[in-house]
């Protein structure tokens, strides 16, 4: 009877059935894991991506503009942002002109047009764009630059540890061929806001 107990034993210990399934059932989680976290960072690289070219398609799309910017083209814009983002949450979109005094070595926002919650406004500093001096490009005396700002709230769609976040991207673009890129609400020139003194 013990010697055939010690057998049974020692085929048990040598018996490897059923290894594989105990090494799957320990590792499956972890792979499981690590797949879930590389879609989720492949997605958020992704929507990154496509935010950042969206930015640079509107800048590029207001830098060839000879006519005047006005509310229905920011308005238009805003849209486009948006089908091309296609994002389920409200995104943000502020485009403005920043033009440069050598003189004073100061730069002035001329003017500004916000859409999805940001402010507006005319002939303010930098900060009230939530720019800085240091950000802007180097420019020469009196020239401007297009500034597109836009911003996407961008939330996984697993939780791996990666929360909500924000992404906003910020290009500045001159001119193509415009000597004067002016903003006018209602698209006449006795409301246009221009750098130039002359419209």
């Amino acid at each position: 009877m013990m010697r055939a107990l010690k057998t049974r034993l020692r085929q048990f210990r040598r018996d490897e059935d059923g290894t594989i399934i105990a090494e799957a059932v320990t590792m499956f989680p972890s792979l499981f894991a690590c797949v879930i976290a590389m879609i989720v960072f492949f997605d958020a690289f992704r929507n990154q991506s496509i935010n950042v070219k969206a930015n640079y398609t509107i800048a590029d799309a207001i830098s060839r503009e000879d006519g005047y910017i006005t509310n229905t083209y920011i308005n238009n814009v805003w849209r486009m942002h948006r089908f091309l983002t296609n994002s389920p949450n409200l995104t943000r979109l502020r485009v403005s002109v920043v033009s440069y005094d050598l003189d004073e070595d100061k730069h002035t926002v001329v003017w500004t047009r916000s859409k999805g919650g940001w402010s507006g406004s005319h002939n303010k500093p930098l900060t009230e764009i939530g720019l800085t001096a240091a950000q802007v490009p180097a420019m020469v005396d009196n020239e401007f630059v297009i500034v597109v700002q836009t911003a996407v709230d961008y939330a996984p769609n697993f939780s791996i540890g990666l929360g909500a976040f924000t992404f906003e991207n910020i290009s500045f673009t001159r001119p193509r061929w415009s000597p004067n890129l002016c903003y006018s609400d209602d698209g006449s020139d006795g409301a246009a806001i221009c750098p130039r003194n002359s419209t």
